[in-house]
């Protein structure tokens, strides 16, 4: 596949590529899970981690509203946090972003519509406070902490039942009703 992009470049534009490889493997990444009974005690546990890391920090969580809650919470908290969600005005995303890549808030709370085309390389910490819808998904927002190498970073789950059913709800939001597709109408058994 490599060598046909290649000979397609050359032939069409005359452009020849040089190869460069990395191995997925990140053994700069440490997981580990914590699992929490309570919203206070997940909250406060949040709070202490961040607390002892003093790094940039990525805090994962599942739904718009809960991304600009946590981080009102950890602001009036004493601790510097700004919200990114797909749902919030354009200029706050980008202001809220480049504070961050600028390292003027350490703490960044988002959905996982955070991260893409952000090439932090001193993240040193990723914690989900609720957990991924899918272990790709988990892998991809996991793998923005340590982009340097040189770096050892953590990378913690805050699990708690209750994520569960949030994901599970989310999934059912998601589904179509028969009302919805093209015809209306149930499909024929085969």
């Amino acid at each position: 596949m490599i060598e046909d992009i290649k000979e397609y470049f050359k032939n069409k534009l005359d452009i020849d590529f040089e190869l460069f490889r990395a191995g997925s493997n990140r053994t700069n990444l440490r997981y580990k899970v914590f699992r929490r009974e309570d919203k206070r005690e997940k909250y406060n546990n949040l709070r202490e981690i961040i607390e002892e890391h003093h790094c940039p920090t990525i805090v994962y969580v599942s739904r718009t509203r809960t991304a600009s809650e946590l981080a009102a919470q950890l602001v009036k908290d004493g601790i510097e946090a700004r919200p990114y969600h797909g749902r919030m005005d354009v200029r706050d995303k980008t202001d809220n972003q480049n504070a961050f890549i600028a390292g003027e808030v350490q703490v960044m709370v988002a959905t996982s519509a955070f991260g893409m085309g952000v090439d932090k390389k001193d993240v040193g910490l990723v914690v989900h406070y609720e957990i991924s819808d899918s272990l790709e998904n988990y892998v991809q927002e996991a793998g923005r902490a340590g982009r340097d190498e040189h770096i050892t970073a953590d990378c913690f789950i805050l699990f708690n039942e209750e994520d569960l059913n949030k994901h599970f709800i989310l999934l059912n939001q998601t589904k179509l009703h028969i009302k919805e597709t093209l015809y209306g109408e149930e499909f024929p058994n085969s």
